[in-house]
């Protein structure tokens, strides 16, 4: 079993909100609990261009792995796992068409004393340099957060790399972060 987080290639566009208070606003809303009841979309613009570099076309314009951005192809590809795990929420965005993914999967799937971790000076963790999971918690899941980060990456299995590979999806890579036997 082989857990990843989604890392952004060099040279694809990036997503940002409109409003600066919304990378805040995103780090708030998009942390597992289901918001499409209430969902209002934020305003959010493509950079197709990086202090003169033009940027490729993406499947998924980057925001952050906390906060995956999904053009329609990336949904489709991937719906039967972005459905069974979260929700796709609508953006605004005069761009094109975009949704940002929200994991409704938290798991307590991550053991601290054998992860490697600096901690804030209160005890929070700040970043974890080595993740150590449970296996028995993320037996079978394929997209899922973790609750001991504030702003925790979304984690995805082998299976999600393989559907986005196979359906040749631009503008992400994703890092093995731990690989482990049930």
């Amino acid at each position: 079993m082989k857990i990843f987080t989604p890392l952004s290639l060099d040279g694809f566009e990036l997503c940002h909100p409109e409003n600066q208070e919304d990378f805040e606003t995103i780090i708030e809303l998009i942390n597992g609990e289901p918001r499409r009841m209430n969902w209002l979309p934020l305003k959010v613009k493509i950079l197709r261009d990086d202090e003169g570099i033009n940027l490729a076309s993406s499947d998924a314009p980057w925001l952050g792995s906390h906060a995956l951005i999904f053009r329609p192809s990336a949904i489709k590809a991937l719906t039967i796992l972005l459905e069974e795990y979260g929700e796709v929420l609508d953006l605004c965005c005069s761009d094109g068409v975009v949704s940002i993914y929200n994991p409704t999967r938290v798991l307590d799937a991550l053991d601290e004393e054998a992860s490697s971790v600096l901690r804030f000076n209160d005890g929070r963790i700040m970043r974890i340099v080595r993740y150590v999971l449970r296996p028995e918690v993320v037996n079978s899941v394929h997209i899922f957060k973790i609750p001991n980060l504030r702003n925790s990456p979304t984690f995805v299995s082998e299976k999600f790399v393989a559907l986005w590979e196979s359906a040749n999806l631009k503008g992400l890579t994703f890092k093995l972060v731990w690989e482990g036997n049930l």
